[in-house]
């Protein structure tokens, strides 16, 4: 059986520290026009869940495909039939200002703890300001007592890893690394599907209800792994297909077309895309779907090929 790949329509999250720049930049139909910090785009994770927007499953939640064994198989493939979720969380954020210190556990610890997965994550930098920089890992020589005494102060911005970041970096961070965006940057993540996140650190500021937002003192430091290095790579958008990023948990690639691209599907797993630059068409079979900047979609596990026409620019990720 044939299956329609799978527009999906996003999840919005209006947390503090966003701006506009999902509305301005990718013309997202967003609720708070003046600050809005995540776009979730392909997600069945519990907090929220994308919708279908097209084809014979419009109006059903990723999560609902999903579950549903007859069709897990073909259209998520043969990796996912032993996964009880959905594997993946992707993303846009709008970091108009800086995001909290922050750490993601791993799989044992956010099973035990939290009836979670862990969070293993990837930034891919979509645009930033000129100096723009981000917190990874701590600077040499930091020691994890060292971090506990300067735990909920500032103190503790003085011994983290402060990274120049431009237009087309790609970070990685695995579960246990210490991490912030610091604003005025527009990010892609693609993660593990995990919502848990530690705070260590959040500026001194309150939220929209005027306290201060909670930290996890404690879970954090069980966590942090102060030997995790930073992993960092400048996309080359001259050839077709460009590795970001190669994990036990995903994949994820940049693909540059100018002109066609033409690729076969995985059958043992799903592939996610989102457009992030430029517009064109998706074809399959003899069916033609328009693509532009901000779509993102789910070619089924099944599809024996499809082709991508136009000038665009994707983030291609699977398992």
């Amino acid at each position: 059986m044939n299956y329609e790949p799978i527009f999906l329509e996003p999840v919005f999250k209006d947390y503090i520290w966003g701006g506009q720049k999902l509305k301005n930049i990718f013309k997202k139909h967003v609720k708070n026009e003046e600050c809005t910090a995540e776009s979730w785009e392909i997600s069945t994770n519990k907090n929220g869940e994308s919708i279908i927007k097209n084809g014979e499953y419009e109006g059903k939640t990723l999560t609902e495909l999903y579950d549903d064994k007859d069709l897990r198989l073909d259209i998520f493939g043969a990796k996912c039939m032993s996964l009880e979720e959905f594997p993946l969380l992707i993303k846009f954020i709008d970091a108009n200002n800086s995001l909290s210190i922050q750490v993601h556990p791993d799989d044992e610890y956010a099973r035990k703890n939290e009836n979670s997965n862990g969070k293993t994550e990837m930034w891919y930098i979509l645009d930033c300001e000129p100096g723009a920089q981000i917190i990874c890992g701590v600077k040499p020589g930091v020691s994890k007592e060292m971090l506990a005494t300067c735990m909920n102060t500032s103190k503790i911005t003085e011994c983290l890893n402060y990274v120049d970041v431009k237009k087309g970096d790609a970070i990685y961070i695995p579960s246990g690394t210490i991490h912030a965006l610091l604003g005025k940057t527009l990010v892609a993540e693609v993660q593990q599907n995990s919502n848990i996140t530690y705070r260590v650190y959040d500026w001194e500021r309150v939220g929209t209800d005027g306290k201060p937002r909670e930290l996890h003192v404690k879970k954090a430091l069980d966590v942090i792994n102060i030997d995790r290095t930073l992993q960092i790579k400048n996309i080359n958008n001259n050839i077709k297909k460009d590795n970001i990023v190669k994990s036990e948990y995903f994949i994820t690639n940049k693909i540059n077309v100018n002109g066609e691209y033409t690729e076969d599907g995985l059958g043992e797993s799903f592939i996610a895309f989102n457009v992030v630059e430029g517009s064109g068409s998706l074809k399959i079979d003899n069916n033609i779907y328009e693509l532009k900047k901000g779509d993102s979609f789910i070619i089924p596990a099944v599809t024996k090929s499809y082709k991508i026409q136009g000038n665009l620019e994707l983030l291609q990720s699977y398992i």
